[in-house]
């Protein structure tokens, strides 16, 4: 039976993980008995474990296909550390619209020519969690946004 340091070191070996999203996969497998919290420490201070790594790699998966405010969700989902996840978030809104146009192109290519087709398009990079602004400016800015 494998300890629950070697668990632990086989997670991180697939991929980054913040100290919460290790956490809750690591309590589905322990005791009662076992020292959770000094195993995480330990593992930091190694350098096997690391929140801005984790969200740095969250970051890089998701800002190409996805919003500032989907990103937000999902750092809060893994439990990033509030002041790391809005300065990673400051980082992405500056990209925000060359990814807006990109999710776009990729899924329409052309503008709406009803307002149908517009409201979903609209749905469309709302569900992808792009801001209403962003939003505005992909899709020409000629609706009834009120920005944001």
């Amino acid at each position: 039976m494998t300890t629950l340091r070697e668990r632990a070191l086989r997670l991180l070996a697939r991929r980054e993980y913040t100290r919460h999203g290790l956490a809750l996969r690591l309590k589905q497998e322990v005791a009662a008995c076992v020292d959770l919290e000094a195993l995480l420490d330990q593992l930091e201070r190694q350098g096997y474990l690391s929140d801005q790594r984790a969200a740095e790699a969250l970051l890089r998966k998701h800002a190409e296909r996805h919003g500032v405010l989907r990103l937000r969700q999902d750092f809060q989902q893994q439990g990033v550390p509030a002041a790391l996840a809005a300065s990673l978030l400051e980082e992405a809104r500056a990209h925000e619209l060359k990814a807006g146009q990109a999710v776009w192109a990729r899924k329409f290519g052309q503008f709406p020519e009803t307002a149908a087709d517009r409201a979903r398009q609209m749905r469309y990079l709302t569900n992808r969690g792009f801001s209403r602004s962003t939003i505005a400016a992909v899709l020409g800015g000629d609706g009834e946004e009120d920005g944001g």
